[in-house]
């Protein structure tokens, strides 16, 4: 069995293991089930903020933290990020051909279509992420000779339009509700933000002991859920990815498991699971259509609390154990992104 080595960032994989579950939560379709769809939207809110928000700020806390050559870097990313998702973007698009889901005579042009736009719903976050590595060598340089006040003030000027939204609670019609139509505060927020806010949290942020605003802070963002019931807040303010509550409770996430300490046992379950989140994130909703979905009932009459845990746990399962077979191939570095 591998030993731990003392030089990897076991933290960051326990981050992005977390986050690689909130995707499989966010994704799983539950057949049936019954007296549970508050349950699921709140099980939801909590797995938005660990899923695509957490791994913009994992995305961050990489890229950002040293300084990297332009060329050789983009040359990994697109060997290791690019390649993977345009062969399983084929792969799902030539499924849908077969399923009947999509004309044969659609498919040279969507696969042409690959380098500029997701043909593969849930594959946006490859898209947007790329555009981060793009621009990561030029703002490493900056965020590596910026003050920590400087790099304050900029994390600020983001909440602060991340918080906008919020003005129609007092007033409707101020703001839109999801984001700002147009103003400097739009083209400043958004998920490159999100990216440096993980550069932040890894470089400055460190809880060496507990405090009571700690406890108070996080309770505030666990109770909030409840306003939307009591206030009759828009469910879309609290649980869009670039709600200013979501990314807070990511926050939360980052820095609380960045502050545990791992025994060596929790350290290699975390790095052997962190190896293969990216290529469970390529193949999970294949996954789930094709493998999952049949094994489960079209009408599952139970509670949702039974039959949800159970789907995403078999979800959970099955991805880990397809793609851990995949990497036993050679060359699966390029297409699961080892």
């Amino acid at each position: 069995m591998k030993q731990p080595d003392d030089n990897r960032i076991y933290w960051i994989d326990a981050v992005r293991s977390l986050a690689c579950l909130c995707v499989l939560t966010v994704h799983a379709y539950v057949p049936g089930g019954t007296n549970g769809a508050r349950l699921v939207g709140g099980i939801n809110y909590f797995a938005v903020a660990g899923a695509s928000v957490l791994f913009f700020m994992i995305s961050g806390a990489l890229v950002l933290y040293k300084p990297k050559p332009f060329f050789p870097f983009i040359k990994q990313r697109l060997l290791r990020v690019a390649l993977p998702m345009a062969i399983w973007t084929i792969i799902a698009l030539v499924i849908g051909c077969c399923t009947g889901m999509m004309p044969w005579k659609e498919l040279p042009g969507k696969i042409a279509l690959i380098p500029f736009a997701p043909q593969y719903g849930t594959f946006w976050f490859i898209y947007v992420v790329f555009g981060i590595y793009l621009v990561a060598p030029i703002l490493s340089l900056w965020l590596n000779k910026c003050s920590r006040n400087e790099l304050r003030a900029i994390l600020a000027i983001g909440a602060l339009a991340l918080a906008v939204p919020y003005l129609n609670l007092i007033d409707e019609g101020i703001a839109p509700v999801v984001s700002i139509s147009k103003g400097w505060l739009y083209y400043f927020n958004g998920y490159l933000w999100l990216a440096v806010m993980g550069y932040y949290l890894r470089r400055y942020v460190n809880i060496t002991r507990l405090q009571w605003w700690h406890v108070a802070f996080t309770l505030l963002l666990v109770i909030w859920p409840v306003s939307h019931f009591l206030f009759k807040v828009p469910a879309v303010m609290f649980q869009d990815r670039l709600a200013i509550n979501v990314v807070l409770l990511t926050c939360v996430y980052f820095i609380v498991i960045k502050n545990i300490k791992l025994g060596n046992r929790m350290k290699l379950i975390v790095y052997n699971f962190a190896q293969h989140t990216f290529g469970i994130y390529l193949v999970h909703k294949l996954i789930m259509s094709f493998v999952v979905l049949p094994l489960m009932p079209e009408s599952f009459e139970m509670h949702y609390a039974i039959v949800y845990p159970l789907m995403i746990s078999l979800e959970v399962v099955v991805c880990y154990t397809i793609v851990h077979l995949l990497s036993k191939l050679p060359y699966s570095k390029y297409f699961i992104g080892l």
